[in-house]
């Protein structure tokens, strides 16, 4: 009877480990199934929404810089924007309203603000730029930079008397006030 009672409590000890690692290995698979899911919802998500790495392949549908100083200059903000299907200059003075421009070479403008944009790695700047805590500056330079691509991608950044690296910010500025002052008829 001993050696019955002793069987049966080693079957019965197999069969329960069975169980725990039968169990074990049913979580092991639900969890990869749901890993799996993820993942496939991943790449669904990048699918609808691609990374553009080439200027050619993303359109940028708008892009603005502006920039105060001590100094007083006729244009302080400049914007290019996709508005209505066509593509428009909006300008602002320091002390002016806003003022828009259709202009013919917009798409022009937007695909090589887009590659700045991609070569100076625009995308990345931090959303605000300022000096260091021991650097007190009373006059200096204000800045503000936005683009939205049409990929839903955007950068919404400014700095005061700091700037991130590179020379994303000089080109970008050059070229739009550039058109500015080509729209408003002023020597650049």
């Amino acid at each position: 009877m001993k050696i019955f009672k002793i069987t049966v409590l080693v079957v019965a000890l197999a069969m329960l480990g069975s169980a725990f690692t039968v169990d074990a290995k049913v979580k092991k698979r639900r969890s990869t199934i749901k890993k799996e899911k993820v993942m496939k919802k991943k790449a669904k998500c990048s699918k609808e929404k691609p990374k553009c790495t080439q200027a050619e392949q993303c359109g940028l549908d708008m892009v603005e810089y502006c920039n105060q100083g001590m100094m007083m200059t006729p244009v302080a903000m400049m914007r290019v924007e996709r508005k209505d299907g066509k593509v428009v200059l909006v300008i602002k003075g320091t002390t002016t309203d806003e003022k828009e421009f259709l202009i013919a070479d917009g798409e022009l403008i937007l695909k090589e603000a887009l590659e700045i944009i991609e070569q100076e790695k625009m995308l990345n700047y931090a959303s605000s730029y300022s000096p260091k805590t021991s650097e007190r500056i009373l006059d200096g330079e204000s800045w503000s930079f936005r683009a939205k691509l049409a990929d839903g991608r955007s950068v919404s950044s400014r700095g005061s008397n700091a700037w991130p690296g590179g020379d994303g910010l000089n080109r970008i500025s050059k070229l739009l006030y550039e058109r500015a002052y080509k729209e408003l008829g002023i020597d650049y």
